[in-house]
């Protein structure tokens, strides 16, 4: 008759000290981990001797089972699981001030994160804690999740996180125990200059993985230290120019250090010239996807040119701070691959040799630009913005023999406000999108109108417009009524400026507008205005004074961008 097979034939010491243990066999299992221990190393032999120190205790043989413990923490103190061990040891023998030592020890050398068992040891410490002192102050941040508790700190301000270092040990441990709480370094909220080593600590906790920097004249970040940013941070990729000033060498310098820079931006109160300009989009041609200066100053009556080749750029965006000369068929042929151009407060009167080199353009922002001929434009846009051009048309001038059309299918936003076009050039420009319900949003305030004739006559209509200005056009409010009538699906109507009553706003929403925009409109009350809210619309509105004047008041909850 055959023998019974050994369940545990073929398995090794380790396995079968586990079966003893599973089945209550606590000293056999003993000797099959101390077995397992004099063939093991590292993590097996850590293993094996939380195993019989486990054993040791289910047989209240404390005192080998601390020994046992105490070899774990020596062989990996970076480890949670041997001052665990210990820990609890230490509470069956009945000394829990010591347990507590033992955890918080624990606390200190195991790094946030090392392992899947410190938040089990941070826990069970917070326990104790407040079972030995519940009148003792408690810190919300050591009950939460890791995870949750990052969350947290990632919400403060850079300021905040400095000041948070020093409020507790275990606060420092927290926001020093994941680089990406520090890869961002926002100046914003700095209130005085930020030296060269506070500049090398926050990157030294970011481990040298800073992607943004968000840098204020405030800050007083001098060439030296924005050269340090650049040259140690490998992965930064963005950065932002604050504040009042102006900006140049510091600048220019640092970003030839760079090696990843793909954004960088100058906000509209910091100066920078155009030669500058041109240095820092040399030295970062070859990764650079997005740029934005929007003070830019120069020399009016030269020629702004030799703009570097840029294949990989993006976006960008030139705001003169004054009419400067700008060559934009070098531009055009040194940017082929653009998707976003914004060209504003520029002498651009006539643009002889067209923009369909920009073949992938989708948005164009030509604003303030003294344009007097629309250009051939890229059959692909989808956002024309061509406001503040007085004298703009789609008319040819005297001296141009050929009329220039423009077939604009894909376009979704147009904004012709402050221009000369007539209805005849709105519908000629807006016609294939129309057709092709592709226009949503559409500015034409700001011109000069016929009051008289179909209004059909002097506007495109279009299902497929969900907003809609016409702010500041001289019409009474009859006619301005008809010419929304053309858009039957508005949501967003913009008539600051306009001559019209209650009678109108009630019309408005009663034809399904959810913002609306009536900024001086001096014949309406805030009774109408007031009503329109409790219908659920979104208005802004300037409340008229009972004298001539406009109170400067603006109703904060219910305000909105048109383009929105």
């Amino acid at each position: 008759m055959a023998q019974p097979r050994d369940i545990d034939e073929g398995k090794g010491p380790l396995e079968r000290g586990r079966r003893q243990y599973q089945i209550k066999e606590y000293k056999k299992a003993i000797s099959f981990f101390t077995e397992a221990i004099e063939m093991s190393s590292d993590n097996l032999l850590l293993t094996a001797w939380d195993h019989r120190a486990a054993c040791y205790e289910k047989l209240h043989q404390y005192h080998p089972a601390l020994k046992d413990a105490k070899r774990m923490i020596d062989l990996k103190p970076e480890c949670s699981k041997g001052y665990l061990r210990c820990g609890k040891v230490l509470q069956l023998k009945g000394e829990s001030e010591l347990a507590m030592k033992i955890y918080e020890r624990g606390l200190k050398k195991v790094k946030i994160g090392a392992d899947n068992e410190r938040a089990l040891l941070q826990s069970i410490y917070n326990k104790m804690r407040l079972a030995l002192d519940p009148g003792k102050t408690l810190d919300p941040l050591e009950f939460l999740p890791l995870e949750l508790a990052q969350m947290v700190c990632q919400h403060l301000a850079m300021r905040d996180k400095v000041v948070c270092l020093a409020v507790s040990r275990s606060w420092k441990r927290l926001l020093e125990s994941s680089h990406k709480l520090w890869t961002t370094l926002d100046t914003t909220t700095a209130s005085k200059p930020i030296s060269q080593n506070s500049l090398r600590a926050y990157v030294r906790r970011s481990n040298y993985t800073l992607e943004r920097a968000l840098i204020t004249q405030k800050a007083r970040l001098d060439t030296q230290k924005i050269s340090y940013l650049t040259k140690h941070c490998k992965k930064l990729r963005h950065i932002d120019i604050l504040g009042h000033g102006v900006i140049g060498d510091s600048l220019t310098t640092s970003v030839q250090l760079a090696k990843s820079l793909e954004i960088i931006n100058v906000s509209k109160n910091c100066f920078i010239t155009v030669s500058a300009i041109r240095d820092i989009l040399k030295a970062c041609k070859a990764t650079l996807i997005e740029a934005s200066f929007l003070r830019v100053k120069g020399n009016r009556t030269q020629w702004s040119v030799g703009w570097p080749r840029l294949d990989k750029l993006r976006a960008l965006s030139l705001r003169a701070d004054e009419q400067l000369l700008l060559d934009i068929a070098e531009l055009v042929g040194a940017t082929p691959n653009l998707r976003s151009v914004t060209l504003n407060n520029w002498k651009l009167p006539v643009i002889p040799s067209g923009l369909e080199a920009w073949a992938h353009l989708e948005y164009l922002d030509l604003g303030d630009s003294q344009m007097l001929l629309l250009p051939r434009l890229p059959p692909n846009l989808k956002h024309l913005i061509l406001k503040d051009n007085p004298h703009l048309d789609l008319r040819v001038p005297r001296d141009h023999n050929e009329e220039v059309v423009n077939k604009l299918p894909f376009l979704e936003t147009l904004d012709l406000s402050g221009t000369a076009f007539t209805g005849e050039g709105i519908k000629r420009l807006t016609q294939e999108s129309i057709k092709l319900k592709n226009l949503q949003a559409l500015s034409l305030g700001m011109r000069i109108v016929g009051t008289t004739g179909s209004v059909t006559e002097e506007y495109p209509s279009a299902d497929s417009v969900t907003a809609l200005s016409l702010r500041n056009l001289l019409m009474w409010e009859k006619r301005l009524l008809e010419v929304v009538s053309l858009y039957p699906n508005l949501t967003r109507l913009d008539v600051s400026g306009t001559k019209i009553t209650g009678v109108a706003v009630k019309e408005f929403v009663k034809r399904g507008i959810k913002w609306l925009k009536l900024t001086d409109c001096r014949e309406i009350s805030t009774d109408a205005v007031e009503w329109a809210r409790g219908q659920g619309v979104e208005v802004e509105y300037l409340f008229p004074s009972q004298t001539t004047s406009v109170k400067a008041f603006r109703d904060t909850s219910f305000t909105g961008a048109f383009w929105q």
